[in-house]
């Protein structure tokens, strides 16, 4: 049966890519949120079926539930936005939602991360060294990112830079957890957090480009529909392999 949520979790996403464009829709948030309801159910019957209910896998399903709400959030953001001009809805409202919405997403990282280290307790030198190298990570992606790409971050610099730096360190972490504990969960786990990564490096480009990009033709255009189609691609099979993992540790 958990396979089978998967399937119905690609459909969903089928359609949820089908109907979402850069100024979203209530439809569309709905589609997005059934999607990833589903990488939660996915979750939650491989535990039923494995019989596992520690602690760790607990706080596996919190962070995809923290997923879920992150989506949410950053769907709504992109369709309030779409409303400013038409209706009296603030920039700062549309803000508050990619504030909270990052917020979400920083705690279901913390969540992973607490769960894969619980998994194999005997790696603390190895989390602390891959908080440094998360660290080090994200000050040299924010280089690049703003030296190079000239991106603009603006207010949501800082908010950036933090949650950066727990993607990096999950990523870092997972590869010190397969060299020690190689196992298919962990290797889904791995996939899972460089997926997760690479989607959020193109939900960047397609939040924080110059403002001449956004005036491109094509698939160079940050909000383009191979642009968000992309992102979120990238991203739920980052969280559908988490769910996944759970089946295999």
């Amino acid at each position: 049966m958990t396979y089978v949520f998967t399937l119905v979790g690609v459909v969903f996403l089928i359609l949820f890519l089908i109907k979402r464009d850069k100024n979203g829709s209530v439809l569309a948030t709905g589609l997005k949120t059934l999607t990833s309801l589903m990488f939660i159910v996915t979750a939650l019957v491989a535990m039923i079926e494995t019989n596992k209910y520690g602690i760790s896998f607990i706080l596996i399903i919190i962070g995809l539930v923290c997923g879920m709400i992150g989506d949410i959030l950053l769907d709504l953001k992109v369709y309030f936005k779409s409303l400013a001009n038409t209706y009296n809805v603030s920039i700062k409202d549309h803000n508050y939602l990619t504030y909270f919405g990052m917020l979400s997403f920083g705690i279901g990282h913390i969540m992973y991360i607490i769960s894969t280290f619980l998994l194999s307790d005997d790696l603390i030198k190895e989390l602390i060294f891959s908080l440094i190298i998360g660290l080090v990570l994200i000050s040299l992606i924010m280089i690049i990112s703003i030296k190079l790409l000239k991106m603009n971050y603006g207010k949501f610099l800082i908010p950036s830079i933090c949650y950066g730096f727990l993607l990096s360190s999950f990523v870092v972490f997972m590869i010190f957890r397969i060299i020690n504990h190689y196992s298919v969960g962990n290797l889904f786990l791995l996939l899972g957090s460089i997926f997760f990564i690479l989607s959020d490096l193109v939900l960047s480009m397609t939040y924080f480009s110059k403002k001449e990009d956004y005036n491109k033709n094509g698939i160079l255009n940050p909000e383009s529909r191979f642009m968000i189609s992309t992102n979120h691609i990238l991203y739920y099979i980052a969280q559908f392999l988490i769910a996944l993992s759970i089946l295999f540790l």
